[in-house]
């Protein structure tokens, strides 16, 4: 009787896994090419109630961008907290990022 519960919750997690590499792989070949990536959390997958559009998925990630900056002429790490959400089609890859202010 639990099979097919055991069955999604495998799928579900498999699904969120796949879609963290997807978002990991666009922050640092197409976003931030520069820095250093370090995540720091994300949401759940969810599906899209959008109708007529590509985007199947959104997912929101919060994570930091290590960059180096000179001060008083020393080189220092400065961590910058960013929020996005990624908005996925039905294969996981994906389609559009949203930033939002993250202090």
């Amino acid at each position: 009787m639990s099979f097919p519960i055991y069955l999604k919750a495998q799928i579900n997690r498999s699904a969120n896994e796949l879609a963290r590499e997807k978002v990991k792989e666009y922050i640092v070949t197409k976003l931030f090419k520069e820095g250093s990536y370090h995540p720091v959390s994300y949401s759940e997958l969810k599906e899209s109630k959008q109708q007529q559009t590509d985007i199947n998925w959104s997912i929101r990630h919060n994570f930091e961008i290590i960059d180096s900056q000179f001060v008083a002429d020393k080189k220092i790490a400065v961590r910058k907290p960013y929020s996005f959400a990624f908005y996925l089609d039905k294969k996981l890859k994906v389609l559009t990022a949203e930033s939002f202010y993250r202090d």
